[in-house]
């Protein structure tokens, strides 16, 4: 007889900050989660049980999709809303709702979150290749049998927009929304959700994405680290990693980076400069939720190579997504005439 275990997500920010269409499509991009995540096959890596554990997943996600829906029909789109009302208490709250049907009984509490906890990440991984940007859980908790003793995960999704926008901004990758359940298939087809030990690119690069959506702030050292070991996943680099040469294979993917897209040598600048301790060290900022845009936009000047790496990143997703293909391979050939 299958058993069935319900956790809630209370999430006090999930609201991500986007223009107009940018809602309109987020909203479209929940919906299909919560059409097609309906007893769902779900296998996930249980380091409790040391074994794989089977179950049938189910997403409620009616009262976050409540929420996003009034924010847009008070003010036209999320940003507006989001400046409008920024100072009132649960102007940004909702909940997702999950189910775990599995037929091994009951399960310990370490068990059932660590479960929920993948589950969640596999579904912001899903959200934010599909629509770069929209998924956020920030200011969360779980609730439920057990709960106080599980933190979940936290994710900004500013980091994955700023990817978007920066696309859109140099016309280079290209990125477009893409249909959630055809994400999530593939995303199942490589096995994410089944190991807590990545070893095969793609997942390398998932982890890597994870990693970076729980930075608490964008403007850091390390996701300079995260972002050209995940260019270099796609591009089979090997130990000594020619830039012009990793620009060149991801070309021939997506197409020449227009000059505003051409990042490859800042990032690498920055990169070598990591490694080789020349970079200056900053400071941790202020965390000023309320900063002008003025200051935002000097912020983002030293971040932006690490924005437009991103936006590769989920352009060769993405492809790999449309492709049904789990990686790239490269070959050169000499022909004596």
């Amino acid at each position: 007889m299958a058993n069935s275990q319900i956790v809630t997500l209370n999430i006090g920010d999930v609201i991500p900050n986007a223009g107009d269409n940018e809602s309109s499509w987020i909203i479209s991009a929940w919906e299909g989660a919560d059409k097609y995540i309906k007893r769902v096959p779900f296998k996930v890596e249980d380091p409790y049980q040391a074994k794989l554990v089977e179950y049938n997943v189910s997403l409620d996600a009616t009262d976050l999709i409540k929420t996003l829906k009034n924010a847009q029909e008070v003010s036209g789109g999320f940003a507006n809303y989001l400046q409008a009302c920024k100072s009132e208490d649960g102007a940004a709250q909702g909940k997702l709702v999950v189910t775990l049907e599995t037929e091994n009984g009951g399960l310990e509490a370490y068990s059932l979150y660590h479960s929920v906890t993948v589950f969640f990440q596999q579904l912001v991984l899903a959200m934010n290749i599909a629509l770069p940007g929209s998924c956020q859980i920030l200011n969360a908790s779980y609730e439920g049998e057990g709960a106080a003793s599980f933190e979940p995960p936290q994710i900004d999704s500013n980091i994955f927009t700023n990817g978007w926008l920066s696309a859109f901004d140099a016309e280079w990758p290209i990125l477009k929304p893409l249909k959630f359940s055809d994400v999530w298939s593939w995303l199942d087809g490589q096995h994410t959700s089944e190991t807590d030990t990545a070893l095969s690119m793609v997942n390398k690069v998932m982890f890597c994405l994870l990693e970076l959506a729980h930075q608490s702030t964008a403007y850091s050292a390390s996701n300079v680290l995260l972002v050209s070991h995940m260019l270099e996943l796609f591009g089979k680099m090997e130990n000594d990693v020619n830039h012009n040469l990793l620009r060149e294979r991801i070309s021939i993917i997506l197409g020449q980076p227009s000059d505003k897209a051409d990042s490859f040598n800042e990032l690498y600048r920055m990169k070598q400069s990591l490694i080789r301790s020349e970079q200056p060290v900053r400071r941790p900022a202020l965390v000023y939720h309320d900063a002008d845009d003025e200051i935002l936009q000097q912020l983002e000047m030293h971040n932006s190579p690490v924005e437009q790496a991103l936006a590769i990143v989920l352009a060769l997703l993405q492809d790999l997504v449309i492709n049904k293909c789990n990686s790239y391979q490269f070959s050169e050939q000499v022909t004596r005439n």
